[in-house]
């Protein structure tokens, strides 16, 4: 990590500590948080389907068609699962410290 890494990451940490002194600097954060967490799942499990929709295509047999079809279905509930976490945590966090 260059020098100038570390004044960003400092003035980054400064800035959210400042914001985080009134509520509605407070449910800013959480909010921007929240969201960008929800775009950085989304976008990793859309990935992750791509490949296992490849992985799908690519099969041959019948014991290769089930596993990708169960690779699928195990990124898709996944995906679901954290992405409605991720909201669930978000929104308690804004009704329990605001």
């Amino acid at each position: 990590m260059r020098l100038i890494h570390l004044v960003f990451a400092v003035a980054v940490v400064g800035l959210v500590l400042t914001l985080s002194r009134d509520p509605i600097g407070r449910v800013f954060v959480i909010v921007f948080c929240t969201g960008l967490g929800e775009i950085v799942i989304g976008l990793a499990s859309v990935m992750a389907l791509f490949q296992t929709l490849g992985a799908f295509g690519e099969a041959k047999g019948v014991p290769a068609h089930c596993e990708a079809l169960a690779a699928t279905t195990m990124v898709l509930t996944l995906a679901t699962a954290l992405m409605s976490a991720w909201l669930f945590v978000g929104v308690w966090l804004v009704v329990t410290l605001v």
